[in-house]
């Protein structure tokens, strides 16, 4: 049986597909493309959707239609000359474009923007029914967020998810209690929207650009949508580069601009300020519910310029003045800062595809009903998987400890390799784990540092099974299970 899980927002579609009970793969939605863009483009009479609507909606603005999701069932209207289009006609297109990617598909769970009403959840899936979607549950966006992380979030409290797209960026509440996630509230701020960074991240390069040369690239529709493309594909797959190169070019002159990564980030500060306001809103609305227990970004959120560090720094405890035990010691106290922060994880870009994919063979199982979910039992069998050979889990996949050294980074001579472009802030050999006396010890050799449990690797750690190794603040996620002494354990020199 083959199950779909997507992520839907007003951005764009992410899927992966796969058989009940196995991890996923990513299905691609156009062409070998991972993500769909919800896009249209009303240029000429045969209405075009997807990624090459998005190439043009810079050049062509009055031509192109975009979040038009958190319009479904309004009176907006995108019109060119004659031909009209609203929200839902727009969807319909979308899905029926995708349709054939369905085919062989026997159930498929959405997430949904916290924004989306009832009614609006409702005529979403009528016209998913029209287009032959076997849609056979939709569940909440930050929900799935946390169903996503649900092993690490087992000791409960609350937890405050960061989502981001077109439309708006969302903090939203979610309460983990024994087995169970339930969304509290959702805050949406339209303002701090991703097209918003990205406007702001184009009108700064355009000033630096008018600094150096005494040009505009937004005088020319080709040069401003070809900064367009440049910026989002940063936001995509290299948000946390140290420097950003932009090429600007017009039919009359070029420009190659180099810049640093903390400009990009100064030009955000202002919208970086109004989502921290937010959350720290959100965390006062909710206190009754405990103290915040973890900060969920999803990766959209997670790659835009300095947020990571912002709630880094914010959610830091102060540094604590401490007594000395004696009067003999220097100085009349002593400033200790406390390292108990609020961990905040970035969560995969097909993470929420991923728990969706879940909920699909959850329904087709019979063990939930159809319908829309705010609140989730996390899944049966969360134990920890301490049998057969040691193993790292990443991304749905096992790969066993077959060395005595087992090297991680984005040197390709490492054991496991993580590309350049989703990690940047991944070293060329970040760790290593080393098996010592049927003892498995991870030593950090990187830039960023290595985080065990969320708690950074001095020089080196034992692992255990269970442990949750992350290399560098926000980087990759992954699990040590297995035991050394397992008999099936094959390690070589």
């Amino acid at each position: 049986m083959t199950l779909v899980g997507m992520d839907l927002s007003s951005t764009r579609a992410r899927a992966v597909n796969g058989p009940d009970s196995v991890a996923p793969v990513p299905l691609a939605l156009e062409d070998d493309h991972a993500e769909f863009p919800l896009a249209l483009s009303l240029e000429s009479r045969s209405l075009t959707v997807g990624r090459y609507a998005l190439a043009s909606c810079r050049k062509m603005p009055h031509l192109a239609c975009l979040d038009f999701l958190p319009h479904l069932g309004g009176q907006r209207v995108w019109a060119v000359g004659k031909q009209r289009i609203d929200a839902a006609r727009a969807l319909s297109l979308v899905c029926a474009t995708v349709a054939p990617r369905f085919a062989k598909t026997q159930s498929i769970a959405l997430t949904l923007p916290t924004y989306l009403d009832g009614r609006q959840r409702s005529h979403l899936g009528q016209i998913a029914a029209n287009a032959r979607w076997r849609v056979s549950a939709t569940v909440a966006a930050p929900v799935a967020a946390a169903l996503a992380l649900f092993e690490q979030l087992q000791h409960g409290g609350l937890v405050l998810v960061g989502d981001v797209d077109g439309h708006c960026f969302t903090w939203s509440a979610v309460e983990i209690r024994d087995d169970r996630a339930a969304l509290l509230e959702a805050t949406p701020l339209t303002a701090a929207g991703r097209s918003a960074w990205i406007r702001r991240l184009l009108d700064g390069i355009a000033i630096r650009c008018v600094r150096n040369t005494r040009r505009d690239p937004r005088e020319s529709a080709d040069a401003e949508q070809g900064l367009y493309d440049q910026l989002a594909d940063r936001l995509d797959n290299r948000p946390e580069a140290s420097r950003a190169e932009f090429i600007i070019q017009t039919s009359q002159w070029f420009q190659n601009l180099m810049l640093e990564a903390e400009e990009l980030r100064t030009w955000c500060a202002p919208l970086v300020s109004q989502v921290i306001a937010s959350m720290l809103d959100v965390r006062d609305q909710s206190g009754q519910h405990g103290p915040i227990a973890g900060i969920l970004l999803t990766s959209s959120a997670g790659r835009l310029p300095g947020l990571v560090v912002a709630l880094e720094n914010q959610l830091r405890p102060p540094a604590v003045l401490r007594q000395p035990e004696s009067v003999s010691d220097f100085g009349d106290g002593l400033l200790i800062e406390d390292h108990t922060s609020v961990p905040i994880h970035v969560l995969e870009p097909d993470a929420l595809a991923r728990a969706a994919h879940e909920i699909a063979g959850r329904t087709a199982r019979n063990e939930l009903k159809p319908g829309h979910y705010e609140e989730m039992t996390f899944p049966a069998g969360t134990g920890v998987d301490d049998s057969g050979p040691a193993r790292l889990h990443f991304r749905g996949r096992d790969h066993l400890l077959v060395r005595k050294v087992f090297t991680l980074g984005r040197d390709p001579t490492c054991d496991l390799v993580f590309e350049s472009e989703l990690y940047p802030a991944v070293s060329a050999r970040h760790c290593e784990i080393v098996l010592d006396r049927q003892v498995y010890l991870l030593r950090d050799r990187s830039r960023h540092g290595t985080l065990v449990n969320d708690c950074p690797v001095m020089q080196q750690t034992s692992l255990r099974a269970g442990d949750w190794i992350r290399l560098g603040p926000s980087g990759p996620l992954l699990r040590f299970l297995g035991q050394p002494g397992d008999p099936r354990t094959q390690v070589t020199a």
